[in-house]
């Protein structure tokens, strides 16, 4: 179910979306935990977008054991799989974060009809874990995804070009 998709590894295709999504994730989480304005326009796009997010770093993560159980276990697939194994649990943690966060916003009485919310000591609270798990989210992102390019491009540089080229 992870492996392939057309004879191309799962994880290919998978990776690209976490790389996209967890940072637009992190990014929506930081602006409305900063920003009242932001909270009304962002609103339930956080938590749907964290809840995608983390459907993709699972998928991304069961598809790169299936990629690794292919290509074997070299010291740069180990070193990519043991950093990619923290990441779903930050991304379902972000998810949860993300849902309490917006569903405490939610709840909030609002101080005039259609006005601001005043966030509550438990909202502000949960607003500046959100940040800090907007970094640390990013931070892992940036890791993995590190790692994994190492262990897909190291090498390719130092050999020569395969045909085709123009050699003058």
């Amino acid at each position: 179910m992870f492996d392939t998709i057309f004879g191309i590894p799962v994880h290919a295709f998978v990776v690209h979306a976490v790389v996209v999504l967890a940072p637009l994730t992190a990014l929506l989480l930081v602006l409305f935990a900063l920003s009242e304005k932001l909270r009304a326009r962002i609103g339930i796009a956080l938590p749907l977008l964290a809840t995608v997010t983390a459907i993709s770093g699972f998928v991304a993560k069961e598809s790169g054991e299936a990629l690794e159980r292919r290509v074997g276990e070299g010291e740069l697939v180990e070193a990519h799989a043991e950093l990619g194994d923290v990441l779903p649990i930050i991304v379902l943690g972000v998810a949860i974060l993300s849902w309490a966060i917006y569903l405490l916003w939610k709840r909030t009485p609002r101080e005039v009809a259609d006005g601001p919310r005043k966030a509550s000591g438990a909202l502000r609270i949960l607003l500046v874990v959100g940040v800090l798990a907007a970094v640390g989210l990013t931070v892992d992102v940036v890791l993995v995804g590190h790692s994994g390019a190492k262990a897909v491009w190291s090498g390719v540089g130092s050999q020569p070009a395969q045909g085709g080229g123009d050699s003058d």
